[in-house]
């Protein structure tokens, strides 16, 4: 077994005390893990990199690991008054969010999380988006599990943009104390020959405004390519859409593992070298 937390720890990390309470944390998972005959457990805390927190991690006998298992990287845009919030994206963007409201896409939000319905419908636009860019889909029953739980406990809403009765893009927000988090999206691509209706736009810009009336003042875009990605990667066109509503980028403190057996951690990883080796030779074998 090899054990995983997601974005977390969390805590403060600027207190004071925050270097005693994350050894603590470590030696209770470390314990934990034991007991269950784990290898490791792997951390990847949404600390940014570079941040005075980082010494509470390197000072808690943590190994630091090259790559991350989620997006390494995001944009967070401060959520102002609109006026200061239309003046942070570019050109292109205001513009696309100006136009969407002359095509006549507005913007619902649901929270009834008794409603399968939004989650279904989310679910294959994400699906068809996912499609068109080459993305694994992740199952329908995460996307439900994740509405149930955060849409019920009134920390989820489902926006949706529509032109008349067509559904162009569908999203979920989700809203946890003074930030907000853009998780799930899916858009509905226009046929050949069909005018352009910018819903994902309206559908961010929709977003950034309910977060702001629930509290938050952090809108956090969830992932971006990395730094230096050309227009090659995968994440490029997410990218430059999220980019133009301005914000900062953030790459994250990056994943740290607490070794619980080092005889078996060492195998595991000298195995993952080895396959690397092996992929990498056959790649240069002639065809």
């Amino acid at each position: 077994q090899f054990w995983y937390v997601p974005h977390g720890p969390i805590l403060d990390y600027g207190d004071a005390a925050a270097a005693e309470r994350l050894r603590a944390v470590v030696r209770g998972l470390a314990a934990a893990a034991a007991g269950e005959r784990a290898i490791a457990v792997r951390l990847e805390p949404r600390l940014e990199a570079g941040s005075r927190g980082l010494a509470a991690l390197r000072g808690a006998g943590l190994r630091r690991v090259e790559g991350t298992l989620q997006v390494g990287q995001t944009r967070l845009v401060e959520l102002a008054d609109d006026d200061t919030l239309l003046a942070g994206f570019d050109k292109d963007t205001r513009y696309a969010v100006r136009r969407a409201e002359r095509e006549e896409v507005t913007v619902t939000v649901h929270t009834d999380a008794g409603d399968a319905r939004p989650i279904e419908e989310l679910h294959g636009l994400v699906a068809e988006t996912q499609h068109r860019a080459g993305f694994r889909l992740p199952p329908a029953e995460r996307y439900r599990v994740a509405w149930q739980a955060l849409g019920a406990a009134g920390r989820a809403a489902i926006l949706e943009a529509r032109r008349s009765d067509t559904l162009l893009a569908s999203g979920m927000v989700v809203l946890e104390g003074e930030r907000s988090f853009y998780l799930f999206s899916g858009s509905r691509r226009e046929a050949p020959g069909e005018p352009k209706r910018y819903a994902s736009y309206a559908l961010q810009w929709a977003m950034m405004r309910l977060a702001r009336e629930r509290g938050a003042r952090t809108h956090d875009l969830w992932g971006v390519a990395p730094p230096g990605a050309g227009p090659e990667h995968a994440w490029h066109g997410v990218g430059l859409f999220k980019k133009g509503f301005g914000g900062r980028e953030v790459i994250w403190a990056g994943s740290w593992d607490i070794v619980v057996d080092p005889a078996l951690y060492r195998l595991r990883e000298a195995a993952s070298i080895a396959r690397g080796w092996l992929a990498a030779l056959r790649g240069r074998r002639p065809r």
